[in-house]
């Protein structure tokens, strides 16, 4: 169980990377900051337990 949490957590870090690179390139700001949000909530997961 440990590793699938281990697990979701890296995929939200890198799927709120990839939002928000995303968002830059379409130059559309409220997408950039939905990934970091995305990706500040896998990083908090990671500090939680």
């Amino acid at each position: 169980m440990k590793n699938q949490r281990r697990m979701g957590e890296i995929i939200t870090i890198c799927s709120g990377i990839g939002l928000a690179i995303v968002g830059l390139v379409v130059s559309v700001p409220p997408v950039s900051y939905g990934g970091l949000c995305i990706m500040g909530l896998g990083v908090i997961s990671v500090f939680w337990r």
